[in-house]
């Protein structure tokens, strides 16, 4: 392993997240270049100082700035900024959305098709059952005046002997 290597791997190696091949290979390259250990080792006292140095306390203008503009990124949006965001997001996803509307037209379109085909039943069937119904009627109407004159006809010997008396003035 040459020496820049070695040294750009360094932090890897002292925060162990270095695999085993290479790491291997760092350790055999330390063991053999005294300048590769210097550097460690100077790494490892600055990484020591910065453990013990107090962490600094942000200011109250810094936490003020902090909590507004949190509250600014965590408000929930209103219901008119939701549509405006949909709005504006078709334009960046055009043909998606342009899927959508025809799906959408071609949905609303057959279910139309299908619901006034069902609504509106065939007039023609209609208007021919109506007529049968009427001609059966008039049949019937027809059998019975045919009946009636039969009666008529049966009963004509009675009527003819009644007339066959004189009539008393």
């Amino acid at each position: 392993m040459e020496c820049d290597t070695c040294r750009n791997k360094l932090l890897e190696y002292l925060d162990r997240d270095l695999a085993g091949d290479v790491r291997t290979e760092l350790e055999a390259h330390l063991t053999e270049c005294a300048g590769c250990r210097e550097e460690l080792q100077s790494l490892q006292e600055t990484l020591a100082l910065v453990a013990r140095m107090p962490a600094p306390e942000p200011s109250e203008t810094f936490w003020q700035q902090y909590l507004r503009e949190l509250r600014q990124n965590v408000a929930t949006p209103t219901w008119s900024s939701r549509i405006r965001d949909w709005f504006a997001s078709l334009t960046v996803r055009p043909i998606p959305a342009m899927a959508t509307a025809i799906a959408l037209v071609v949905a609303v379109f057959l279910t139309w098709n299908i619901f006034t085909e069902q609504a509106t039943p065939p007039t023609a069937s209609l208007v021919l059952t109506e007529q049968l119904a009427l001609s059966q009627d008039l049949e019937l109407l027809r059998d019975m005046e045919l009946l009636e004159a039969l009666e008529l006809l049966e009963d004509w010997d009675v009527i003819e002997s009644t007339s066959d008396r004189p009539r008393a003035a």
